[in-house]
């Protein structure tokens, strides 16, 4: 599931020079990582009140939400296989 691999990859850049790897870069400055959080959250709110949505932009706005939100999780030692069986859990 890319959700994993992607968790696995988030992972490694912990140690990563922030230099050289954004993922590392948000991984050391949590208040950075809420702010790209709440941007990208944002900015797919704004996509999803529009006219004429475009799905693609839509998806890719999603996509950064998801990617951030993933980094937060990390940052903070939250499997996403945690999130996960909280929406299993939910499902009726």
């Amino acid at each position: 599931m890319i959700l994993d691999e992607l968790e696995t990859v988030l992972q490694e850049r912990r140690g990563a020079d922030a230099s050289e790897s954004y993922t590392a870069q948000l991984l050391g400055d949590p208040e950075l990582i809420q702010r790209k959080i709440m941007e990208e959250a944002f900015e797919v709110c704004l996509e999803l009140g529009r006219d004429d949505t475009r799905k693609d932009l839509t998806a890719e706005e999603a996509a950064d939400v998801i990617y951030h939100l993933l980094v937060g999780l990390v940052s903070v030692d939250v499997p996403v296989a945690d999130v996960l069986a909280v929406l299993e859990g939910r499902r009726k």
